[in-house]
């Protein structure tokens, strides 16, 4: 047992020592959104579109051989998206707009594969991410359409309140915790990888009773500068 232990400890040591470690910056554009499941007021239409975005940060690019290779990262991500909503009585539109920018600091743990030739390389990519609100804005725009007339209600414009939940003495925005999944694939032309993703939320970060469920999503396009030995 105790000659399985060593021989295990020194194939383990062996295997560190042989990946090779690279650093990087990364920075990237993206169109954010929160997938939102519409709540249960009637007259209400609840519909969310995207909002420009971007991540940057650092990466630890750690190569396991020639092709496993395992990607930690920590990073600032602009999040969010506006949430409109609309009833109709007696020809005169009620309009509300809501808008969220979240900014996370943001954990991705990623695993992936690379193959090609030396210099030009396809890679791919996956793994979870976990992040932590710190910041961001929050609007909201009311206004009354009628006969082609639109009159501002209200137009305000306040720093993002976390919480857990959101009550009439204390309203809130948002959950200040997220979690989900982050899938990315690209090219890496030695030590620059250019790419795409897709990270899909998996927590609810609506706080309770505010009659509503959202889920961060972003979408987008990354480059990642790497320094030190691809060999």
């Amino acid at each position: 047992m105790k000659k399985i232990s060593v021989l295990f400890a020194l194939l383990l040591t062996g295997f560190f020592v042989s990946a090779q470690t690279r650093f990087g910056v990364k920075g990237g554009l993206q169109l954010a959104d929160m997938r939102n499941k519409p709540d249960d007021r009637t007259g209400l239409t609840d519909e969310t579109k995207m909002l420009f975005g971007y991540q940057a940060g650092v990466v630890l690019d750690y190569s396991f051989n020639k092709v496993l290779f395992f990607q930690p990262g920590l990073q600032v991500n602009s999040k969010g998206s506006k949430i409109e909503e609309s009833v109709t009585v007696l020809g005169v539109t009620s309009k509300t707009t809501i808008k969220n920018n979240p900014l996370y600091i943001e954990m991705p743990l990623l695993l992936g594969v690379r193959f090609g030739l030396e210099n030009l390389k396809l890679y791919g990519m996956a793994g979870p991410y976990l992040a932590y609100g710190i910041a961001g804005k929050s609007t909201f725009k009311s206004e009354l359409i009628s006969g082609g007339t639109t009159t501002v209600v209200l137009d305000s414009s306040d720093p993002i309140k976390w919480g857990n939940e959101t009550t009439l003495s204390n309203p809130v925005n948002l959950r200040r915790f997220d979690m989900g999944l982050t899938v990315s694939a690209g090219v890496e032309l030695r030590n620059m990888q250019l790419g795409v993703y897709y990270s899909p939320g998996f927590v609810n970060i609506s706080p309770e009773n505010s009659n509503r469920e959202l889920f961060n999503t972003n979408v987008g396009i990354s480059a990642t500068l790497l320094f030190g030995d691809n060999d």
